[in-house]
């Protein structure tokens, strides 16, 4: 299908990257170029008011009234008392009793009520229920007991088309992230990154953007285990990304982590040769094994970012990562960012279009087990026919909870990503 698309399209896009490259607007139409990727997308409308974000960002203050020889705070999803609740932790920090303390996390929307607990010496919990948007959370009247669930942090799962500027075959599912991230110290977090799959076809390289840190506020990067996602990379996986170090300083100063230079290799890291060069394959996005399709473990790394200073990690949140990817198109370096980002230029400087409205190429949903869809199956495909029926189907096409409703009024089907179509997402 990309095969098709891409030729589609080819004449129109080489004079995108042409035209803004001369900075001649005769050769680069950005009417053209809209039209070619509305053609091509699998909703009819897409809501012009659109942010693509299932979270959003909440400050609250908290205000340790209560309990002993207290040593933390943190955050839970669900009640945390209660087995098989599926709490997930959100966050967490150090707090003495008596003591206020503001700080920031993120949210999935469907979420209406949150947890927040007081951890004594023993371990011992103070639960309290409160509403995201509350400002203030007190927990006098808190239940005290004992956790009854595993510390599981929240984790988020990162969709990336491959194809950006080019419209994609909108699976999504060209490289797959699981992130989460707590902080584990007073100047330090740590980011979990797992590489679920890879579907694309052509080499990518990825990284996280730490929002809003300089390169110097950053002391270094390192992971748990020593080991990185370029172990081993083979000398050719090189030619288009070819720094390995762990962190990176941006184009505009920014701090940021490499996090591997080749997704494939990240993924399959002790994959066949064959005649010396090291064979692709669509990994984890079909249910068997062949010439092209291959299942394998997921890979994780754990990655400790050692900051100089404190400042500003209470409000560090997982929104306040960026992980993109790096392609290359027409002779250069194209990076594919989440919506909000998608002008970023971290590490290249490339053409953008500004005014188109559309799906965009990479999305986050707030489920670490977001089952995503096969290979060449559409995420969510709605288009009204010639005879006024709409056609609704894809990976994610339940009336009323549709990632192509969801596409056409951003205030609708928020819930699209927990109702999966059988037989078309990867279990």
């Amino acid at each position: 299908m990309k095969q098709r698309i891409h030729r589609m399209i080819l004449m129109g896009l080489a004079a995108l990257t042409l035209g803004l490259a001369s900075c001649s607007k005769s050769v680069y139409n950005e009417e053209t170029y809209q039209k070619i990727i509305r053609y091509l997308s699998p909703v009819d409308s897409v809501d012009q008011r659109h942010t693509w974000k299932l979270t959003e960002t909440q400050t609250i203050r908290f205000h340790a009234d209560t309990g002993s020889d207290l040593v933390a705070l943190r955050v839970f999803s669900a009640n945390p008392l209660v087995y098989a609740s599926g709490a997930e932790l959100m966050t967490q920090m150090e707090i003495g009793r008596g003591e206020t303390l503001t700080m920031s996390l993120s949210v999935p929307l469907l979420l209406t009520t949150l947890y927040g607990v007081l951890v004594d010496e023993q371990g011992n919990y103070y639960v309290k229920a409160f509403s995201p948007t509350d400002r203030d959370v007190y927990f006098t009247g808190a239940t005290y007991g004992q956790p009854a669930v595993a510390t599981v942090p929240m984790t988020y799962t990162y969709l990336f088309e491959e194809d950006f500027p080019q419209a994609g075959d909108y699976d999504y599912n060209d490289l797959v992230l699981r992130i989460s991230m707590l902080r584990t110290g007073t100047k330090q977090v740590t980011i979990n990154v797992t590489v679920s799959a890879v579907g694309g076809n052509y080499h990518m390289a990825g990284g996280i953007r730490l929002i809003g840190k300089r390169f110097q506020d950053v002391d270094s990067v390192r992971t748990t285990s020593g080991l990185s996602f370029n172990d081993g990379v083979p000398q050719g996986s090189l030619y288009m990304f070819d720094k390995t170090d762990m962190l990176l300083q941006g184009r505009n100063n920014e701090a940021l982590i490499n996090l591997f230079v080749d997704a494939h290799w990240a993924m399959a890291f002790n994959a066949s040769v064959e005649y010396g060069l090291f064979k692709r394959m669509k990994y984890n996005v079909a249910n068997t094994d062949g010439t092209t399709y291959q299942q394998r473990a997921e890979r994780t790394m754990s990655y400790i970012v050692y900051f100089n200073t404190e400042t500003g990690l209470n409000n560090f949140t997982l929104d306040s990562l960026d992980p993109f990817i790096i392609t290359e198109y027409n002779g250069g370096r194209w990076e594919t960012h989440l919506d909000q980002y998608r002008d970023a230029q971290v590490l290249f400087e490339y053409p953008v279009s500004t005014t188109i409205k559309d799906l965009p190429w990479a999305l986050v949903v707030p489920d670490g087990r977001f089952k995503y869809a096969w290979e060449g199956v559409n995420i969510g495909f709605k288009k009204r026919t010639d005879t006024g029926v709409t056609a609704l189907f894809g990976a994610y096409s339940t009336e009323g909870h549709a990632f192509g409703e969801w596409c056409e009024n951003y205030q609708s089907s928020l819930d699209w990503y927990q109702y999966p179509t059988s037989g078309q997402v990867y279990n």
